[in-house]
């Protein structure tokens, strides 16, 4: 039996999809939001743009973790045993 501790992916994929919300936020509220759009769209444009860049980067940190991993792959030996009914 080989046992290999991984990380999953869909929780590096919402912190990266979080971390671009945040700085959506942040760069709306510092710079105001832009004439023709309400603050709403602005963030929603701003986060869907820079979860582009911060997904790729949360994937790129999974993978060298998941790679770093398997120096920590571990072989058992594992025997059935009968049971008992007693």
């Amino acid at each position: 039996m080989t046992v290999r501790p991984t990380p999953k992916l869909v929780p590096f994929l919402v912190a990266g999809v979080l971390a671009a919300l945040v700085a959506a936020v942040v760069v709306v509220l510092v710079t105001g939001p832009s004439e023709d759009y309400t603050v709403a769209a602005s963030i929603g444009y701003l986060t869907f743009v820079l979860s582009l860049a911060t997904v790729s980067v949360a994937a790129g940190i999974w993978l060298f973790l998941e790679r770093r991993s398997r120096r920590r792959t571990r072989t058992y030996t594992a025997t059935r045993t009968q049971n008992d009914p007693s």
